[in-house]
């Protein structure tokens, strides 16, 4: 038997560059916030399976905690009902809003599948994914990758490289105090590809160029790695405004960024709103935004 306790821990997420386009085999850059943590804990007992929650966003992760325990079972071919015992849930990581909830419940969640008697040898990245279907229709398994790493990562086709940087960029996360519904911008991303698929490849090339932009200008430093870097992120974030996904209050959190001295601005996640990530020479002073040091 296996023991009967079990306990994990994940991160948040944040994406350099390479959303959407990474979902039709192109890389994607992804970085785990080890700031923002989910913690799962299980033990067993004989009495009807709950759950104890402890964070700020309760009720959504309340939720997407029983959608994902359910799912798992399905896909197992077990019913939830055979289960017992007592789940204790810790999370500071906020949902809908790009930093990787969704993928760090999925991933934690997978754990503890693949402990269990009736789900040995289980894949646990696949499984993950599999789960995280039940969120983004098509999981590209990014967020998942991102989520169980402890550092930045290239990412492409399913497959992740560590990322060797040489040198620590000077960059912050900040929230525009929108939520970006990702379903909503996937299905705004795929209609683009329905209506002018020519535009569609060009916007995928577009970010796909900004990756390997921003990969290049972290792992070989020199004296143009800063601008290369502030390229690579601008050029991502004008994927964004071609796709349609960048939101009124989005793009006024962006500008105010760029006013305070921000050499370069984008969207991090699906779009639509969520979080920001900027880079800066220096950090500003007399900032009313306020900025997550990553």
């Amino acid at each position: 038997m296996m023991s009967s306790s079990f306990k994990t821990t994940t991160h948040g997420k944040w994406i350099l560059a390479g959303e959407h386009a990474v979902i039709r085999n192109h890389g994607a850059l992804v970085f785990p916030i080890k700031e923002k943590k989910l913690s799962l804990e299980f033990n067993e007992s004989g009495t009807e399976l709950s759950l104890n929650f402890e964070g700020e966003t309760s009720a959504d992760t309340n939720l997407l905690f029983w959608s994902v325990l359910e799912q798992g079972m399905q896909l197992l071919g077990k019913s939830p009902k055979t289960l017992s015992g007592h789940f204790n849930l810790s999370t500071n990581i906020p949902v809908g809003v790009g930093l990787g909830a969704s993928a760090a419940l999925c991933v934690a969640m997978a754990r503890w599948f693949a402990s269990r008697d009736f789900a040995q040898n289980l894949d646990v990245a696949e499984f993950a994914k599999q789960l995280e279907h039940l969120f983004h229709g098509k999981s590209s398994g990014l967020d998942i990758a991102g989520v169980a790493s402890s550092s930045g990562i290239y990412f492409k086709n399913g497959v992740s490289e560590p990322l060797k940087s040489a040198w620590q960029p000077l960059w912050s996360l900040s929230s525009c105090r929108q939520i970006g519904i990702t379903s909503h911008c996937i299905t705004k991303v795929q209609s683009l590809w329905q209506n002018d698929p020519t535009h569609a490849a060009l916007i995928d090339q577009q970010m796909d160029q900004a990756v390997i932009l921003a990969r290049k200008s972290l792992e070989e430093y020199t004296e143009n790695s800063e601008n290369m870097l502030s390229t690579a992120i601008n050029n991502a974030a004008a994927c964004f405004q071609q796709w349609g996904l960048v939101s009124m209050s989005l793009n006024q959190h962006m500008q105010k960024l760029r006013d305070k001295g921000a050499v370069a601005v984008k969207p991090t996640g699906s779009g639509g709103g969520g979080f920001v990530i900027s880079l800066w020479k220096s950090m500003p002073k007399d900032m009313d935004i306020e900025l997550i040091a990553i």
